[in-house]
């Protein structure tokens, strides 16, 4: 098992990966394949950085995820299924996708370290 140390560099910078890929693809006149399978692997490892500092900060041993924990991984599910889709669909929208991707990314990072629930 890895450190609480090296999970938090791999979450952290996923996180700053996947928010200069998405913010490249949205910004772009055309996004490319290779941005938005570069956004899908980063979020990937968002999660598995994510949930190792859930187990090296021993969350779920023997009880139930804290409240924050179930927003913080709604709150991505949205960011990365609303991010896929707008550069999909509808690429018009996208750099208003991105920064409402950055303003929950906000609260993302206040629920992190602040745990108010």
């Amino acid at each position: 098992m890895l450190s609480y140390q090296v999970y938090k560099i791999v979450h952290v910078v996923s996180i700053v990966l996947f928010f200069s890929m998405f913010a490249k693809a949205a910004y772009a006149a055309k996004s490319e394949k290779m941005d938005k399978i570069s956004t899908g692997i980063f979020l990937v490892l968002i999660l598995i950085g994510g949930f190792g500092l859930m187990a090296r900060l021993g969350i779920g041993k023997g009880g139930g995820w804290p409240v924050w924990i179930y927003l913080k991984l709604a709150i991505w599910t949205i960011v990365g299924a609303v991010g896929h889709i707008s550069l999909k669909r509808f690429p018009q929208h996208s750099v208003k996708v991105f920064w409402g991707s950055v303003g929950l990314l906000t609260v993302a990072s206040y629920l992190a370290n602040y745990k108010p629930f």
